[in-house]
């Protein structure tokens, strides 16, 4: 719902921004703010991290992308060809739900700085599917609790026994 949500109001944004005559870059900057801050007050109030900041979830890059699209395809479309504005809202709707629904489901993770040898990168809470635990160390699999840790060579241990005195 959200990726649905994402792109709808991106789209929305946008098309405000033309309708009362905004520059281009302020249309797409429109096209941003929308969906990124209602979904930001939705996660605050709701007690989880942001989607915004979240590692894997291209949110703003797709509601930037989604924007850039419907305000390119809606000045191709509508402003030169003289058409519906259905067609731009259409177009730019599947390609921000796809590049979105995408996103989420091949793992693909914003790029990050590169960080200085030996520093260890703490765990999001979030579950680790498919591509995401290929490249993990024992270390990162045990935390996750996904190892099994056998104690079959290792001898039963005794109760200890209490005297009474």
């Amino acid at each position: 719902m959200t990726s649905f949500s994402l792109a709808w109001y991106a789209i929305a944004g946008a098309e405000k921004g033309v309708d009362v005559g905004l520059p281009v870059l302020a249309t797409v900057l429109l096209a941003v703010i929308g969906p990124t801050a209602g979904r930001w007050y939705a996660d605050v109030t709701s007690g989880v991290t942001p989607k915004q900041f979240i590692r894997g979830e291209w949110f703003v890059g797709v509601a930037l992308l989604t924007g850039v699209v419907w305000v390119v395809l809606y000045w191709a479309i509508v402003q030169e060809a003289g058409a519906s504005i259905l067609w731009p809202t259409v177009i730019a709707f599947a390609f921000g739900f796809v590049v979105r629904m995408a996103a989420l489901y091949r793992s693909w993770e914003e790029p990050l700085a590169k960080e200085p040898a030996g520093v260890y990168k703490h765990d999001d809470g979030r579950p680790l599917l498919g591509r995401k635990i290929a490249r993990r160390s024992k270390r990162e699999l045990r935390d996750l609790g996904l190892t099994v840790e056998s104690d079959a060579g290792q001898a039963p241990t005794a109760a200890p026994q209490t005297t009474k005195g």
